[in-house]
């Protein structure tokens, strides 16, 4: 891509004959893993990378629904397949990467999607649930991070997207959810963390922030009347997010239409967190 030279400063700038923003966003050649693939954002996340020529690493808990997503994109013409994660298992995370490796090349994008919450009241939670809820939603998230920089610290290049939460940033939901909060805001400065340590040697890691979405694990929150209205007028856009709607985020934290973007959260809220 041939760019013009600012005479006044010498410094480079695009040419609007022959720059093709678009191109920013393609993914050929890249290896994306994700956890928690096979539902919801996770789901989107393949697709979206997929689409835009990546080589999708389906890896969830539920083999058969992640079978099933394989099946859905080898069918739209992109590269994938699909093995059984349990993110809280670092033995099973790290023999999973090292299959991919084999199977699609080393992993050069990493979505840490997968998570889970546990909604009851601080004061009736035993500490083993507690616990749980960090150790998948926190610990899990970290160990892929790091399994997945060892690739990419060999060739100076990746893009680590952590799935935060708007829960992440604020204190209180419509429904009690303490470990959840806590792991999400836990991620939030993980990302920052690791986008210091990282980023000298050519690793970009940031994380998508989103508001209540319409996935599983916010379905019953949906059907409830107070805690959906909870939600919505805390909303500035006044509804519940598409899961779609995080694709466009994903897309452009994983691709180099972000290459000068690292420890941000990008927040996919509606608004919330302008509040």
């Amino acid at each position: 891509m041939k760019n013009n030279i600012d005479k006044e400063t010498g410094f480079s700038m695009p040419s609007a004959s022959n720059f093709d923003v678009m191109k920013l966003f393609k993914l050929k050649n890249e290896t994306a893993l994700i956890t928690g693939a096979a539902n919801g954002i996770g789901r989107v996340a393949a697709i979206s990378l997929g689409k835009a020529g990546a080589k999708i690493a389906i890896t969830d808990i539920d083999f058969e629904a992640a079978k099933n997503l394989e099946t859905e994109l080898l069918s739209a013409g992109i590269e994938a397949k699909a093995w059984h994660m349990d993110a809280k298992d670092e033995k099973n995370i790290i023999a999973v990467f090292s299959k991919v490796d084999k199977s699609l090349g080393n992993t050069s994008i990493l979505i840490n999607n997968a998570g889970t919450a546990y909604r009851s009241p601080a004061e009736d939670m035993s500490t083993e649930d507690f616990e749980q809820i960090i150790k998948l939603n926190l610990t899990g998230s970290f160990i892929c991070a790091r399994t997945a920089a060892k690739r990419m610290l060999q060739n100076k290049k990746g893009s680590i997207i952590n799935v935060a939460s708007i829960m992440g940033v604020t204190g209180g939901g419509p429904a009690p959810n303490s470990p959840y909060h806590a792991s999400k805001g836990a991620i939030v400065n993980l990302t920052r963390s690791l986008a210091n340590e990282w980023g000298p040697r050519g690793i970009r890691v940031n994380a998508i922030g989103p508001t209540y979405t319409k996935t599983r694990l916010v379905k019953n929150l949906s059907e409830d009347p107070n805690k959906l209205n909870f939600i919505i007028e805390r909303t500035p856009l006044g509804r519940l997010a598409e899961v779609s709607e995080m694709a466009g985020g994903i897309l452009f934290l994983a691709s180099d239409a972000s290459s000068m973007v690292t420890g941000h959260t990008l927040m996919i809220d509606g608004g919330w967190s302008s509040n």
